[in-house]
This record gives C-alpha cells, structure tokens and sequence, in this order.
C-alpha cells in the first residue's frame, strides 16, 4: 500500500492538544456506552452494532489492544492506558477501576431496563407434574403443591416475570429435594434471570 492508499492516522502531534483530548474523550465514552447499551443481543441486531460491541469489548478488555489510527506525540500506537492517562494527565493510572466502573454501570443500566425474558404459561411442567397456572390480583404468589395449581400477582413486565421465575425454581427445589434458606433461593432466582435475561440464546423450540 502506498502513502496515497494508507489509512488516515490521528497523530497527537499535529493536531491541536484541545481537539485531540476531545477526541480521545468522545472515543472512550463512545466504547463505554457501546459496551454498556448493547449487551443485549436484541439492540445489536445489525452486523454494524455487533462490530461496534465486539470492538469496545476489545478496547476495554484486552490488554494487547492497540489504537490503530490514533497515536502519541511519538507517532505510536497507543494503549487504552496510555489513553486514559493522556486524558487525565496522570501515568499512575489504575485501568482495572475504569473497567470495574464500566460493569458497574452496566448493571445499573439493566437492572432496571424492561426486556422481555419469558412467557408466563398456563402450565408449568417440571419432571412430569403439571402445574396449572391462575393469575389474580393483589396477592403474593403462592404453590398449591397438593392441587398442582401456582397463583401468581397479575404483575406487568419483568416483575411479573420474576415472579414467575421464583415460582418455578420453588417447585424445582421441592421436587428435587433441595434444603435452602430464603435468603440463598431469592440469590439464586435472581441470579439466574439476571443471566436469562441479558441472553437470548435460552429456547425450547
């Protein structure tokens, strides 16, 4: 490839030290957000926001990831290291907090994002027994384990499916004879639709 052919470099040292650290900033949280907003598979459904994902999973992550068209005042590649301590004018920079704060604030953003993750059914079937499943109002949920019937709280969206979930994991506990305290069960329920609902790779079809 000839120099007319070469891919346009950002160089630190001919660009105006204002505009750089702005583009290195706009840079970096544009990573953070693409890590964080696109966890889902659901909204990166276009092959362009998985490239961009993978991309900011890349930079935030691997610790032998360089910036191919950006560099230093020494026309080098930088690091994501190097970047953040440009950025905050400080070479004793500890990567792993930006890392930690970025999972944090991917956390934050799910938790309370409305995704759906399942279905409630009529009937919940678990290793033969059939349950049949009646919703009503202003109730907690309960299992008739005798009856073979779950009430559940008409609630909307993911509380509603959570409580579902609990539900079914009760059941799958009493079958299997499994001794837990409420405190480890609740961990446990929430832990696992934390999983289900941030992947789509769950189906029975």
């Amino acid at each position: 490839m000839n120099k007319e052919q070469e891919e346009p470099r950002i160089d630190a040292s001919q660009i105006d030290p204002a505009d750089f650290n702005t583009l290195l900033n706009a840079i970096l949280r544009q990573s953070m957000d693409d890590y964080i907003k696109l966890q889902h598979p659901k909204f990166r459904s276009k092959k362009y926001l998985q490239e961009a994902f993978d991309s900011a999973i890349n930079m935030l992550f691997d610790s032998s990831y360089r910036f191919l068209y950006v560099r230093n005042e020494l026309d080098e590649e930088m690091s994501l290291k190097e970047m953040v301590s440009f950025l905050l004018n400080d070479d004793r920079v500890k990567i792993d907090n930006l890392k930690n704060h970025v999972i944090q604030e991917a956390q934050a953003f799910w938790e309370t994002k409305l995704v759906r993750t399942l279905y409630i059914p009529d009937s919940f079937i678990y290793d033969g027994h059939v349950y049949k499943v009646e919703h009503r109002k202003d109730t907690d949920s309960e299992i008739d384990f005798e009856n073979k019937t779950i009430f559940i709280n008409k609630k909307r969206g993911s509380e509603g499916e959570l409580q579902f979930f609990e539900v079914a994991i009760n059941i799958a506990f009493y079958h299997e004879d499994i001794v837990t305290n409420k405190s480890t069960r609740d961990l446990i329920t929430k832990s696992l639709f934390r999983m289900l609902k941030m992947n789509s790779c769950f189906t029975g079809s």
